[in-house]
């Protein structure tokens, strides 16, 4: 579970880390503590926030206002705000980035440090990964390792000391809260030498959360399910909406390949909307009731179909598809298909009648390739 800006500051606070207190806003009441000029901070289960603008300087109570009433209407990626935040303004002379994260390939929980906070880490890893510290941290915090790795960094005796300890705290609470992410970034160096956390996240693992409280400071607003999803629940399948703007509709017979797919989507550049996972016992009423939702999907201009044939059956699948394709895909939406297993000739057959785009015995990188030329291929304007 994901919690906002202000609601893992609490956390931090509550395991010894020193944070800028964050205040929400409700009405124009302007809370005790809140002094001007101060920044308002859109609380939002998203990144890029200041990109979209929705953390601004105010300097009076009106503009306050006036700002708080803009930033509420701020969408990022389709998700509208939880609320809006105040923190009193400080002088910051250094950034730096620390978090914990479960690396699920190697099945670990690793550390990161770097000096060079204030941006996205996922660009610093990529483009400079010597000035990221990652740290093996699955049995708990080694303060002789991390100093020995940190040394490169060369930060003075007392600043060494000073992320020692938020780095003891933060590991301490990633495993106390059954954390699978918990960052800091930018973790600041005031200008009185002191160091606090301005910015937070934390994502608890689901599968723990019964052994937590209830961390949540803002009621959800985002968390209502979307007209597609109620339709799939009504028809047992699994539908969960990844990009409101993503033109790229997927369907999958299984959660592995269907998020293998995505993967492979977004590797070479497409914009995914959703995650459809058929489940078991799939039949041609199934398909039918997929392929609908995802034609009846406005936002969606190409859907590409990966699905494989062990005890279901490939050509009841196709039948499925290809009846739906023909009561709803009245705007020629493209559409790839990568069929295989149990009748998968005769689902094939079926396709190419519809002249549907294939890829037989290729891999899922060549079906998404050849759904990605066609959609350049024709731009606006698809055809099946």
């Amino acid at each position: 579970m994901d919690y906002l800006e202000i609601e893992g500051e609490v956390q931090l606070k509550r395991f010894g880390i020193p944070v800028n207190e964050g205040f929400i806003l409700k009405d124009d009441e302007i809370p005790e503590g809140v002094k001007f000029p101060c920044i308002l901070k859109g609380q939002i289960l998203s990144g890029k926030r200041g990109k979209a603008g929705a953390v601004r300087l105010v300097k009076t109570p009106e503009e306050m206002a006036e700002v708080k009433k803009v930033i509420e209407k701020i969408k990022i990626n389709g998700k509208s705000m939880e609320g809006v935040m105040a923190a009193n303004l400080v002088e910051v002379v250094q950034e730096y980035y620390i978090g914990l994260t479960l690396d699920v390939k190697n099945k670990e929980m690793v550390l990161l440090f770097t000096p060079f906070g204030g941006m996205e880490i996922e660009e610093l890893a990529e483009k400079s990964p010597e000035k990221l510290l990652k740290i093996n941290c699955t049995t708990g915090f080694q303060k002789k390792e991390f100093c020995e790795a940190a040394a490169k960094f060369e930060l003075s005796s007392e600043r060494m000391e000073q992320v020692v300890e938020i780095a003891e705290k933060l590991t301490k609470a990633c495993f106390e809260l059954d954390a699978t992410t918990i960052e800091i970034n930018p973790l600041a160096v005031l200008k009185d030498g002191s160091v606090m956390a301005i910015d937070s996240k934390l994502v608890i693992d689901e599968n723990g959360l019964y052994r937590q409280g209830d961390y949540t400071l803002l009621p959800r607003k985002n968390l209502s399910k979307s007209s597609e999803e109620i339709d799939a629940l009504e028809h047992d399948l699994t539908y969960i909406e990844l990009d409101s703007e993503g033109d790229i509709g997927t369907m999958a017979g299984g959660a592995g390949i269907g998020m293998a797919t995505i993967d492979t989507i977004c590797h070479y550049g497409g914009r995914v909307n959703n995650f459809l996972d058929l489940g078991g016992g799939v039949t041609a009423e199934k398909t039918y009731h997929a392929m609908r939702i995802l034609l009846q999907n406005e936002k969606i201009t190409s859907i590409l179909v990966n699905v494989f044939g062990g005890i279901n059956n490939c050509a009841d699948m196709a039948k499925g598809i290809a009846c739906a394709c023909k009561e709803f895909n009245k705007k020629n939406k493209c559409i790839v298909v990568k069929s295989r297993g149990f009748n998968q000739e005769e689902g094939w057959k079926i396709y190419e009648e519809l002249n549907f785009q294939q890829t037989k015995y290729g891999t899922t990188d060549e079906a998404v390739q050849k759904l990605l030329k066609i959609k350049e291929e024709h731009q606006s304007e698809y055809s099946y």
